[in-house]
């Protein structure tokens, strides 16, 4: 029998944390829920014997896994096949998911964050300096690479086509620019389609706002709203929508101009249902530009002078 919703998250929590004791009310301000739904969601995992122990030291027993397996995510598709071209000279000869930050790839901080959770049927999706990319595989030898060789001629919507063997059951969809500061943006479990977003007060960034518990108004620039970041998950149901609402918008005339992200929620935001899922802003950084970069690791500061010199 499928989890309610209440009870997926305390059950994900209880997993996630493996804490020894948690109280109603830790769980409650933890999960955003009324204890007084907090403790109906317990007293039914209990009495199915998905969780055990007593009072505050409670324990997902075996049955709770099995209850959780249906909800846990397997695959990822990360979209690497950009230029970079505000990152120059970082991306002169590499893309800009293998820049380094203080001794790390942009794109090693999302897939170890992956990994993490037990993910390894992970596509990667390149184009330009794709042959940078196989690097990868000395670390990650599990990581399926696709060439998009029309990179420079069509927005990523390409790239998202390009992935459908892994857009199927359930899946994350990323960007590959992504620093994750905080690994715990991505969750071993997931109930329904979302995306992560930090609140504003005010951005001229590409952001949305909630209207009834779902994504709505996706623009850039926007008050009282939540900074838009890469980082999606989409449910069985909604990856078959996704690869049909993709192909019939890419042939479309000027379909290959668009972002994927443009699909759901704007041309064909009626077939789908998308939630937020809340982040703090640093728990991800995304770096834009070449100035950015050099805050963050000052060894870029003397390259980008000695670059500046040689123009």
């Amino acid at each position: 029998m499928a989890l309610t919703r209440y009870e997926f998250e305390v059950l994900a929590y209880l997993e996630r944390e493996k804490t020894a004791s948690v109280s109603v009310r830790q769980l409650s301000d933890s999960l955003c829920i009324s204890g007084t739904a907090v403790m109906k969601s317990l007293d039914s995992l209990k009495a199915a014997g998905k969780i055990g122990g007593s009072g505050e030291d409670l324990r997902v027993t075996e049955k709770g896994l099995e209850a959780l397996e249906p909800y846990r995510v397997k695959r990822a598709i990360i979209l690497a096949a950009g230029f970079g071209s505000r990152m120059m000279p970082a991306t002169a000869d590499r893309p800009k998911p293998m820049v380094e930050v203080n001794g790390v790839r942009i794109i090693d901080t999302l897939l170890d964050a992956l990994v993490a959770v037990g993910i390894r049927e992970i596509t990667v999706v390149g184009g330009y300096r794709f042959d940078k990319l196989k690097e990868l595989l000395k670390k990650y030898p599990y990581i399926r690479l696709i060439e998009n060789r029309d990179y420079a001629v069509t927005n990523n919507i390409s790239s998202a086509i390009l992935s459908f063997d892994t857009l199927h059951g359930g899946c994350y969809f990323c960007e590959a620019d992504l620093y994750i500061s905080n690994p715990r943006v991505i969750a071993k479990y997931q109930y329904a389609s979302n995306i992560l977003g930090s609140y504003s007060m005010e951005t001229d960034d590409w952001s949305f706002k909630m209207e009834d518990g779902y994504l709505t108004d996706y623009r850039k620039g926007n008050t009282y709203c939540y900074n838009y970041y890469g980082i999606s998950y989409w449910t069985a149901e909604d990856c078959e929508k996704l690869k049909k609402d993709f192909v019939q918008v890419f042939r479309e005339p000027d379909g290959k101009d668009y972002f994927w992200e443009f699909i759901p929620f704007v041309l064909r935001k009626e077939n789908y249902r998308v939630e937020i899922r809340p982040c703090r802003k640093q728990d991800i950084m995304e770096i834009d530009n070449y100035y950015e970069l050099a805050q963050l690791d000052p060894g870029y500061r003397m390259e980008g002078e000695e670059h500046n010199e040689m123009l």
